[in-house]
């Protein structure tokens, strides 16, 4: 663990036993420090995530926040831009009867959807400022990274899904604290690679 990033008093080797408001602290030491250090940060919450526990059944809506990226010089600085200033990306919903769900997107997210894919049209209205998109089934499986760590797979292979972009996305889940999750974004490249691209934390929606 990177002590120069993250201040005593949290142990992410026993993240799961410690308070959310813990957890948070640990996650923001890392996220403060991204643009001096984002590999050491990078590598401070793979550890959290290492430390986590398979999460239970989840239902209803959940409340994202994109915590770090890390995908390619230029790219990077570019998704986090946008996400911090148009959050177009607010969260998950995981239906309670199946292992599936969707992503809840702000409706400015819309027009860039509708410009990346032009062909896709799975899109559901949500509430006054959001729309639904791009699903998802889930499952419990091993980690890419840690063959040893059960996580809940967010698995975007859908054929409603954009063939070249989406359906290339997995997922994966842990639960940190009560009812706080950190979720590990992944791309497999065209050249077969799998690639971890950003860390994200989700919340039961009060």
């Amino acid at each position: 663990m990177n002590r120069q990033i993250v201040q005593p008093g949290h142990d992410a080797a026993h993240a799961a036993d410690v308070s959310t408001e813990a957890a948070e602290t640990y996650i923001r030491a890392a996220q403060n420090h991204m643009s001096s250090d984002r590999r050491g940060c990078m590598a401070s919450l793979d550890d959290m995530f290492r430390s986590g526990d398979l999460p239970g059944a989840l239902a209803g809506r959940y409340t994202g926040e994109m915590v770090a990226v890390s995908v390619a010089p230029g790219l990077t600085g570019l998704i986090e831009s946008i996400q911090r200033e148009g959050r177009p990306w607010l969260g998950k919903f995981f239906a309670d009867d199946d292992a599936r769900g969707e992503n809840i997107l702000s409706l400015t997210a819309r027009p860039a959807l509708r410009l990346t894919h032009p062909f896709y049209r799975d899109m559901r209205p949500d509430g006054a400022t959001t729309f639904r998109a791009l699903r998802f089934r889930t499952y419990a499986a091993p980690a890419l990274f840690d063959g040893d760590l059960a996580v809940l797979k967010i698995d975007y292979d859908l054929p409603a899904n954009p063939r070249l972009t989406i359906r290339r996305v997995l997922d994966e889940l842990v639960e940190i604290a009560d009812g706080y999750y950190l979720g590990r974004a992944c791309v497999r490249w065209w050249w077969g690679r799998w690639q971890r691209v950003a860390y994200f934390t989700l919340r039961k929606e009060k």
